[in-house]
């Protein structure tokens, strides 16, 4: 349901971010040699994870870290770099390597039509011979990469490998990877032999838990937002981004912007929906609205005015029957609340509600459309029918 134009970038609210230590340690040590001696060992690690399970900030700090402490061989003088590679912007190896050169050598210019990735691959080793570095470069998004150019990634990874086998004894180690990616679906496009002769670790991340990202984004309001917002808000935040932190951050961005606008002093659940709406392939469409059954309209109009009226982010599944009986009484259509059970459970699986399991309470909520702007097109929606059907409303 979350749409591409949720940002990945790293911004700097991720500095606070918690609960990846073991992820980071374990990363550490897989690079331990390297980070000892650089130029003596190469390392290969993968990174998978869904978007907003904190990767971006593990890598982060790990690549922070190299560059501010500026890590060199005792003996072999080698200094060990770290290249943080966007594979999504990107539609070809060869491309990919020429961002990796521009970081190293800003200064470097060259057709990149005229150009193959092999042969940038030996400019930019010769480029680190002479400035005596190891690098580890990462593959952020490696597997968007591999679904355009299965191939030509197969002999870019290989590629950067070959520069550690057969050399002799006083060429240095140049190359390390890190590969990002969802899962490890991509590596079923790529030649296995690619893998054989360096050790790969995998190193998964989990979405963070609503307790988690609930802790998350408190310690980020309490640095950063000067708007009030309630505790329930955070929550409703913290369950709408289901563990995926990007999300999470741009939802509060977003609703803060959209406050600050409307010259409000809060952030109320109704600025969530609103932005949430804007950000998700879903939507509730007027004509979705139309052609609802009368008893989901009638549900639907129940939960949005108490949404509306209260300012909340929840409902309390044990308050929505009686509520539900008193729309149907002022519809004049008392027949449908026997179906409460029914209605309801047909608009959770359309998604246009979710009921929540929160400390032996059922609670609801709406996130896809604010209340206001349901429960008005609704009013209008049954309005018309009663025209229509002046003795079935």
């Amino acid at each position: 349901m979350i749409t591409n134009h949720v940002t990945n970038d790293s911004p700097e609210y991720l500095k606070d971010f918690k609960f990846r230590d073991y992820e980071f340690e374990d990363l550490l040590t897989s690079f331990r040699r390297v980070l000892t001696n650089p130029g003596e060992a190469i390392a290969r690690v993968i990174l998978i994870g869904p978007s907003g399970s904190g990767k971006s900030f593990v890598l982060n700090n790990f690549q922070s870290r190299i560059q501010k402490q500026r890590i060199m061989h005792p003996d072999l003088n080698v200094t060990l770099n770290c290249i943080n590679v966007n594979c999504l912007l990107h539609d070809s190896p060869k491309t990919v390597v020429f961002d990796i050169i521009q970081q190293i050598d800003p200064y470097f210019t060259a057709s990149i039509e005229d150009c193959q990735t092999a042969e940038l691959q030996y400019i930019l080793a010769d480029i680190l011979y002479e400035r005596k570095e190891a690098i580890i470069i990462i593959f952020d998004n490696i597997d968007s990469l591999v679904a355009k150019e299965p191939e030509e990634v197969n002999s870019l990874i290989y590629g950067f490998q070959r520069f550690s086998e057969g050399k002799t004894k006083d060429e240095p180690n140049l190359f390390s990877q890190i590969l990002v990616a969802q899962d490890l679906d991509f590596l079923t496009n790529l030649d296995r032999s690619v893998f054989r002769r360096v050790v790969t670790d995998v190193i998964p991340f989990e979405p963070y838990t609503a307790q988690q990202s609930y802790q998350l984004l408190k310690d980020y309001i309490k640095k950063k937002v000067r708007l009030q917002i309630s505790e329930d808000t955070i929550w409703f935040i913290s369950m709408i981004s289901q563990g995926n932190m990007h999300y999470g951050f741009e939802l509060l961005k977003g609703s803060q912007s959209y406050a600050q606008h409307h010259q409000q002093l809060s952030i109320i659940p109704e600025n969530i929906r609103t932005i949430n709406k804007r950000l998700t392939d879903f939507k509730i469409t007027k004509r979705m609205i139309k052609e609802l059954p009368l008893g989901e309209k009638l549900m639907l109009l129940t939960i949005a005015r108490r949404f509306k009226n209260n300012s909340k982010a929840f409902i309390n599944f044990l308050e929505l029957p009686s509520l539900y009986i008193s729309i149907c009484e002022e519809y004049n259509t008392m027949q449908t609340a026997k179906f409460f059970s029914e209605v309801l459970d047909r608009l959770e699986k359309s998604s246009v509600i979710s009921l929540h399991n929160i400390d032996k309470d059922v609670i609801l909520t709406l996130s896809e459309i604010a209340a206001t702007e349901l429960s008005t097109t609704l009013e209008q929606e049954l309005k018309t029918q009663r025209k229509e059907n002046p003795f079935y409303l």
